[in-house]
């Protein structure tokens, strides 16, 4: 039983293949993708011989692969737009949309948005006729194309050739020589590079957002001119990735920072009455967060190099605080047997404190480049812009009460994000 479910798993397989090898699409990516599907139809029915003494001796690419009439070109419907574009009032033709490498469609100059309107005196009227018309030739033939081209109809000589033959400097149909052979298995070899499987690692951010308007309001509050960098600033963080197929990586990550800055100022303020002018010290502290979900189209360079282009979607928070106390004000023992509402009162101005919140959804688009040092270990950088959108805006809360803020100074999450570190993974 078990031998004969191979068998049928074998002859399905072969089925398929056979009918697919009939379509008339002319795409080399299709084309890498069938010869891979070639040689794993080939291992199965070694498996099959192997497990039932049974031989299948088939024609693995279909029995017209080589014999079918190969035009080399991409192609699409016609539409009225493009029609438009290009200046052609008929309502028959398709539309080339790309010519493949060393067929005869290139031999014979055809051209990128070409409009084929007719093989001999058939008019091409859709791509399922133009199908129809191929199949009614032979390798070999020698027909006259009408095509569309600059805003003018012209007639060419054109002979279909086959997928392992080229067209030489005579006009002759000739075997693929070995240097062709060579190039198009290393165009294969570049197109099967492994884009990677995912992983994750540390995310050192470096981050420059405007800080400009909200270094001006500290100044004014007696901090030094430049309180927070305003050439950006180190972020720490992690993420990772995982492939979800055909080069798509879906992810999250996430990253925080957070700074706090001191200085002096003349307090003046009244004790029983008497104005009295002390030292005390001011803070202003800085923190920023977020996070959110990746998503990236990996492409490979080489063996050990792939780019991705992609975006991050998620949220952020920024919280600042400006604090004012005076450290060296010696505090009594709270008495509860005492008059607690002097006891209260006598401190109150000792300390006084802003607290700033505000929340944002953040879109970042981004690219990414990696290094694979080992199987395990790559090399990331990363360069991204992110944009932050807050639709509350900013929650001010004023020793303890929630007050109205009002003529903020700007500080948002936009800003450019720099990205150097290692990645665990590939």
């Amino acid at each position: 039983m078990k031998k004969k479910s191979l068998l049928l798993v074998v002859v399905i397989i072969l089925g398929s293949f056979l009918l697919y090898s009939q379509t008339t699409v002319d795409s080399e990516e299709i084309q890498n993708e069938v010869d891979e599907a070639m040689k794993e139809v080939q291992e199965a029915m070694k498996e099959v011989e192997k497990e039932t003494g049974i031989t299948v001796d088939l024609n693995l690419k279909g029995e017209d692969y080589y014999t079918k009439p190969f035009m080399g070109v991409y192609y699409e419907d016609l539409t009225m737009k493009k029609a438009r574009e290009l200046g052609y009032n008929q309502f028959y033709g398709i539309l080339l949309t790309g010519i493949v490498k060393n067929s005869p469609a290139k031999y014979y100059r055809l051209l990128e948005e070409d409009i084929l309107m007719k093989i001999d005196d058939d008019k091409v009227l859709d791509k399922s006729k133009f199908g129809k018309l191929i199949d009614a030739h032979y390798v070999g033939d020698k027909v006259k194309l009408t095509i569309f081209r600059d805003g003018q109809q012209k007639v060419i000589d054109f002979m279909f050739g086959a997928r392992n033959k080229i067209i030489n400097e005579k006009g002759e149909l000739v075997d693929k020589p070995e240097t062709v052979k060579k190039e198009e298995e290393k165009i294969k070899k570049k197109k099967r590079l492994s884009v990677g499987h995912g992983g994750g690692g540390w995310y050192p951010i470096w981050f420059m957002p405007d800080f400009e308007e909200f270094n001006l309001m500290l100044a004014e509050l007696e901090f030094q001119t430049e309180t927070f960098p305003e050439k950006g600033f180190l972020m720490h963080g992690g993420g990772g990735q995982g492939n979800v197929g055909k080069g798509w990586f879906i992810g999250g990550m996430g990253a925080g920072y957070s700074n706090k800055e001191t200085t002096k100022h003349d307090w003046t303020h009244y004790v029983e009455n008497q104005e009295v002018t002390k030292t005390v010290s001011r803070t202003a502290e800085y923190k920023i967060s977020y996070g959110g979900v990746t998503l990236d189209k990996r492409f490979a360079l080489s063996k050990k190099i792939v780019g991705s282009f992609g975006m991050m979607l998620g949220w952020g928070n920024t919280q600042y605080k400006i604090q004012q106390y005076d450290k060296n004000q010696d505090l009594d023992n709270f008495d509860f047997g005492g008059d607690l509402n002097d006891q209260m009162d006598n401190y109150y101005d000792y300390v006084s404190t802003l607290k700033m919140n505000n929340d944002y959804m953040l879109f970042q688009p981004k690219f990414m480049l990696m290094y694979r040092i080992l199987d395990w270990l790559s090399l990331r950088a990363e360069a991204g812009y992110m944009k932050s959108y807050s639709a509350k805006g900013w929650k001010g809360v004023w020793n303890g009460e929630s007050v109205k803020v009002e003529n903020e100074p700007k500080l948002d999450m936009d800003g450019i994000t720099l990205v150097v570190g290692p990645w665990f993974g590939f």
